[in-house]
């Protein structure tokens, strides 16, 4: 897991404070009265006596930090997940990089037609914009599949399984050698632990074929329900239940996310909020 940011210090709450546009206001009507009364010698000291008050009644009220840590929070959640895009991004074949902008630009005008049916029909775009952040999410789990994919792909072609099953072979033999001969000193350890290892190694290869034939497979349906969906929003009378209907595509998705993060060989994403794919489109 990423390391959680350290706490704000109590000039960073001080600053938040004083930047509250209310307060900007107050203090810029505060130094105009000052001059216009003809007085600032008396209402300038007063001015900037209330603001310090304010400062430090505000800057330490638990309600108004925790709002400071969760927006800085947020902040940077949002910052480390564009990282993770950017990494998936760099890393995807081209025919995969295609693949997920094709799928994208694709939700991205018909969400624009959708849209202007619905600000025609009611003037009032709530609605779809849940619809638009469950086809994010969906968009955001494509393209993790695409990814872990990708990573799964490579290691397939990497690894040889007729030489590590025949290494697998030669190994048993000569553990079943040994011990006919009455061996149990360091070298049988050796080959056991070596075996133990390469045994492994053959239960990762297959499930992670296993689990490529699943992920192609999601990857295709993934597809074909987002395209039916986007295509219903436009004639849809009730967006919210459409946004039901994508989220249950995604929770159904989970069950295989959750098989390819226990292969070693996937790299661990870590974050599951969807960025602005389509809200950017607006």
């Amino acid at each position: 897991m990423n390391p959680s940011p350290p706490r704000p210090g109590f000039w960073t709450y001080v600053g938040a404070a004083f930047r509250w546009h209310w307060n900007l206001l107050a203090v810029g009507a505060g130094v105009a009265l000052a001059f216009l009364s003809g007085q600032p010698g008396v209402v300038l000291p007063l001015t900037g006596a209330a603001e310090i008050l304010y400062l430090g009644m505000l800057s330490t009220h638990p309600r108004f930090r925790r709002a400071i840590d969760a927006r800085r929070l947020k902040s940077v959640s949002t910052t480390d997940r564009d990282k993770e895009l950017d990494t998936i991004m760099a890393t995807l074949p081209e025919a995969d990089a295609r693949r997920f902008h094709e799928l994208r630009e694709r939700c991205a005008v018909l969400n624009r037609l959708a849209r202007q049916f619905r600000n025609a029909a009611s003037g009032d775009d709530t609605l779809g914009n849940l619809h638009v952040d469950s086809l994010e999410r969906l968009l955001w789990i494509f393209l993790k599949l695409l990814y872990s994919k990708d990573a799964i792909t490579r290691f397939l072609d990497e690894t040889d399984r007729p030489s590590l099953t025949a290494e697998i072979a030669e190994c048993e033999q000569q553990l079943d050698g040994l011990r006919n001969a009455g061996g149990r000193g360091s070298l049988v350890r050796s080959l056991d632990d070596k075996l133990a290892t390469m045994r492994q190694r053959l239960a990762n290869y297959d499930a992670s074929r296993e689990n490529l034939e699943l992920i192609n497979a999601e990857l295709d349906r993934i597809e074909q329900k987002i395209a039916a969906v986007s295509e219903m929003s436009l004639n849809a009378r009730d967006p919210a239940a459409i946004s039901a209907q994508v989220n249950g595509i995604a929770d159904s998705i989970t069950a295989t996310t959750d098989a390819i993060r226990t292969l070693d060989v996937v790299p661990t994403l870590q974050y599951d909020d969807a960025p602005a794919f389509l809200k950017d489109e607006a």
